[in-house]
Order: C-alpha cells, then sequence, then structure tokens
C-alpha cells in the first residue's frame, strides 16, 4: 500500500495540487487522499479507477504491474476472427499473416546461414 500512496503523491505533486484540491476535485474527503498517500488506507477499486483516470494512467501503472504477455503461435492460428492483428490501422487477413510467417522463417534462416558462414571464415 505504501507504494502506491508514494506513486498517487508524486502524480498529484506533479500536478502542483494540494490535497484539498485534489479531494475538491474528485469529490473524496482529504483525509482519504491522505491515507492512500501515506499507505495507511488501501484504496478502493472504485477509487483506484477514478485517480488512473483523473492522471490520466493506468490502473496497472498505478499498482506497478508489468504488461501480461501471452504466446501466440502464428502458425496454428486457425481462425483470426477472435484475434485483431492490425498493420497500417487495417486487420491482418489469413493471406498475409501467411505471408507474414513465411516472410520471417526465411529471414531467420538467411540469418542463421549468415553467421554460420562467419564462423567459417574466422575459424580458418
Amino acid at each position: 500500500m505504501k507504494r502506491i500512496g508514494e506513486k498517487l503523491k508524486s502524480l498529484r505533486e506533479e500536478k502542483h495540487l494540494s490535497v484539498d484540491e485534489l479531494a475538491l476535485e474528485l469529490g473524496f474527503a482529504k483525509t482519504v487522499i491522505w491515507g492512500y498517500e501515506s499507505g495507511k488506507k488501501q484504496v478502493s477499486i472504485t477509487h483506484l479507477e477514478l485517480l488512473a483516470d483523473y492522471y490520466k494512467v493506468s490502473i496497472d501503472f498505478l499498482l506497478e504491474r508489468g504488461q501480461i504477455s501471452n504466446k501466440l503461435d502464428l502458425q496454428q492460428v486457425a481462425d483470426l476472427s477472435s484475434i485483431n492483428l492490425v498493420v497500417d490501422d487495417q486487420l491482418v487477413n489469413q493471406e498475409e499473416l501467411a505471408e507474414l510467417t513465411s516472410y520471417l522463417q526465411v529471414k531467420r534462416r538467411l540469418k542463421e546461414e549468415e553467421e554460420q558462414q562467419i564462423k567459417k571464415q574466422t575459424a580458418k
């Protein structure tokens, strides 16, 4: 709780707001703001959402959570309707996905061959 409190205080200070001003802006009691910033009070989910929106940051940023990544095997994607891959503000279709996959495979093979050539030359 203390770390989120420090982050909230820092964000408030960056906006040059007093506790009173922020409390008025958000409709919170100033004791609530003090409690959050000091780490003595746990931030409610509702207030967390309001604070993130107010400061224009994500809840994950406030909670110091990293981005969660999922592995997506493009060769195993049978149906693109469940996935929105976008390039230049346009959805990637099945044909483009196949081309992209082939391109990457060829590029990687060429790189491996180039690295092997370099190893052979340096070994001589």
